[in-house]
């Protein structure tokens, strides 16, 4: 099952999101989440909404600001998955 969710985003032509990799593959998204983070962990797939290392998390509203996630403002779109730069370069050769 891993492998075919690997493989349903490596035939994308484009970043996938959480919802609709589900429903092609008819996974519950929370068991889906798990195994898309095994493939991020192990480097194959990158979280596309990820913040990255370095980066501030917290908006402009001032200290006390808890971030986009916790904002109430801030409209919440799916997380989407894409093949890591790694590995996109191997499906290439």
């Amino acid at each position: 099952m891993l492998n075919q969710v690997l493989q349903e985003i490596t035939n994308a032509k484009e970043p996938i999101s959480l919802p609709v990799l589900s429903s092609r593959l008819g996974i519950e998204r929370g068991a889906l989440e798990g195994m898309l983070d095994y493939w991020v962990r192990k480097g194959r797939l990158k979280d596309d909404d990820a913040i990255p290392e370095g980066a501030h998390s917290a908006g402009s509203c001032g200290p006390s600001c808890g971030g986009a996630d916790s904002c109430s403002f801030v409209a919440k779109i799916p997380k989407s998955y894409s093949l890591s730069v790694k590995t996109a370069e191997n499906y290439k050769k």
